[in-house]
């Protein structure tokens, strides 16, 4: 499973603020420095791909044309190289919005992204001004559609996720028709996107965060990514280190985690995250599921109810099998969703309905009202595959994803269905990510209940980037600040206005 994006959990946003009721005062805040310079020279970094090449320079002699959108916001948009090694190979257009600032220190720009790949910064920022009016007043609050995404530049591939009888894959099942159809979606995903199909790994993405930075006359910027922002980040650490003030990497994912990896962690993370989920009900009287015998015993009840017909949703819709294992795991990504869980399992069991489990995959699919999705899920596809510098064979795929999913209880028939990047063509920029050499360390926070970034990819992100603190909660969901976790608020807070660094190690527990 893709680590989801956060904006959906961003309504319980105010329950973490109210810990703190008060933003840090300004009389000791250190000013940012900043340029009025909309011109600037940005230096690519050497790396082993093909597309960065060294001493490739890309001359930017724009700012961003910010116009009055939402009440209080102001939208732009920011023409950037599709090729940053090839600069007469067009332009693409990045979306942007910005809160300006409201309190004196000024303290530069933050940009934000809410993860996926996949994920809308505009859409994390633009639906949430209240928030961050009061929780950054002294930030340019700016959320970006990273290429492929949104309303910049798109990418788009075939989606349809109810026609999804492949999804589970059980143990010595034949295989061969998935990695038929891998390599149509390919095909498709080609013939849909583009140019811009080779263009959007997350190199690319952070070379144009610099290039905001620059329109933006910025000498540096402020960071917080969620998810696979924390991914963007620590490329943008890599490339360009110098040019970052503060950076908070949460619910980080190891640079070393691709789709060739076949890495058990995540998997694990999800039997983690059901464990706790299950551990909680079986412990409180409240929990419905204890009338089935517990919410072990009631999942495998539902699961084998959907085993060979499917069940009435809505809108003439059914809810299959994979479906419900699906809605299972996307449950898992906030404790606010658990009660969701819970009635979903309830509501299969009791009215052999799935309105509840569908409505939960529908959500981390990124269905519209209208029935069709965003273009989240290629997205993600095609920026995982772009990073991944492998490209295994068919008999390599199916022996690692059977080794992964030997080890998964309840999500190895999800995890056994994963082709990985069988048909993309080789990777023109694979991942860079190297120590970088930060004049304040980012700061990485991690979970012990995340089940889409596992504590286990913490330190492999904290130690590529070299100067990073890693901090923990006890917490369950992904991601942790202003999201699922109350007791890591203020230390953030703490280091993006006074660049205070806590010790690497701290660690708090979750009010309970």
């Amino acid at each position: 499973m893709k680590t989801r994006t956060l904006s959906t959990c961003l309504a319980l946003i105010l329950l973490c603020v109210s810990c703190s009721s008060e933003t840090p005062g300004s009389e000791n805040l250190k000013q940012q420095e900043t340029t009025s310079s909309t011109t600037t020279t940005i230096k690519s970094s050497t790396t082993e791909s093909t597309e960065t090449t060294e001493d490739s320079v890309v001359e930017i002699n724009q700012g961003i044309d910010w116009s009055a959108c939402y009440g209080i916001y102001e939208c732009g948009d920011l023409q950037v190289p599709l090729s940053y090694t090839d600069i007469g190979s067009g332009s693409i257009s990045i979306a942007l919005v910005r809160l300006p600032a409201t309190s004196e220190p000024y303290l530069g720009p933050l940009l934000m992204n809410p993860g996926g790949p996949g994920g809308s910064g505009v859409e994390l920022v633009g639906e949430w001004a209240d928030i961050w009016e009061m929780v950054f007043p002294n930030f340019d609050v700016i959320g970006f559609d990273p290429r492929g995404v949104g309303s910049s530049s798109q990418v788009s591939c075939p989606n349809d996720p109810d026609s999804d009888e492949n999804w589970l894959q059980e143990d010595e099942e034949d295989t061969t028709e998935l990695f038929i159809e891998a390599t149509e979606y390919v095909e498709e995903c080609l013939d849909m996107s583009g140019e811009l199909f080779y263009h959007i790994g997350t190199n690319n993405v952070a070379r144009d965060m610099d290039s905001i930075r620059a329109a933006l006359g910025a000498e540096k910027i402020n960071y917080l990514g969620y998810s696979y922002g924390t991914r963007i980040g620590a490329v943008y650490a890599s490339l360009f280190p110098e040019r970052v003030r503060a950076m908070v990497l949460d619910g980080p994912v190891s640079p070393d985690e691709h789709p060739s990896a076949f890495s058990p962690i995540q998997g694990l993370g999800f039997e983690n995250a059901w464990s706790r989920f299950s551990a909680d009900c079986d412990a409180r009287v409240s929990c419905a599921l204890n009338e089935y015998g517990g919410a072990e015993e009631a999942l495998f009840a539902a699961t084998n109810l959907l085993k060979d017909v499917n069940i009435p949703a809505e809108n003439g819709r059914e809810l299959t099998r994979s479906e419900f294992v699906w809605s299972i795991g996307a449950a898992l990504y906030s404790p606010y969703l658990w009660t969701d869980l819970e009635d979903g399992i309830v509501e299969v069991l009791e009215k052999e309905i799935g309105v509840i489990s569908q409505r939960l995959v529908d959500d981390y699919e990124g269905r519209e009202e209208d029935g069709t999705y965003d273009n989240s899920s290629a997205v993600s596809f095609i920026v995982n595959c772009t990073d991944d510098p492998l490209r295994p064979t068919e008999e390599e795929i199916i022996e690692a994803v059977d080794a992964v999913a030997d080890q998964l209880n309840h999500f190895g028939s999800l995890w056994r269905s994963d082709t990985a990047c069988y048909g993309m063509p080789p990777s023109l920029d694979p991942l860079h990510v190297e120590e970088a050499n930060l004049e304040t360390p980012a700061l990485v926070i991690a979970l012990e209940g995340d089940p889409a970034t596992p504590m286990g990819w913490a330190r492999g992100l904290t130690d590529s980037i070299g100067q990073a603190v890693l901090i923990t909660s006890n917490g369950e969901g992904h991601g942790a600040f202003l999201t699922n976790s109350q007791c890591v608020t203020d230390t953030v807070l703490d280091y993006f206005f006074y660049l205070d660094v806590p010790v690497e190690g701290w660690s708090c527990e979750e009010p309970n």
